[in-house]
């Protein structure tokens, strides 16, 4: 993952790849200078097969098939059920 860290003495914005959740509060920059994390207006990029949105609503267009396809078929099921014998 991507992390800015802005350097005071710069007065630049520096980019760093560490792993999700092991970035350091603190780097060195190319000046000597030690600079500490930047938040600025994006935090984190999406990146990947879509939003999760995008999966919610395909569910549910799926499900509503389903059920839609269950009634249709419904009226080939009536009686055609097995008749259980008493003992």
């Amino acid at each position: 993952m991507t992390y800015e860290y802005f350097c005071e003495k710069c007065e630049t914005v520096l980019e760093a790849d560490f792993p999700f959740g092991k970035a350091p509060k603190k780097i060195d920059c190319e000046c000597g200078e030690s600079c500490e994390r930047f938040y600025g207006d994006m935090n984190f990029i999406l990146k990947g097969g879509g939003w999760p949105s995008k999966k919610i609503s395909f569910n549910k267009e799926m499900s509503d098939r389903n059920a839609k396809a269950g009634e249709r078929m419904r009226g080939t099921w009536e009686g055609t059920q097995p008749k259980l014998k008493e003992q």
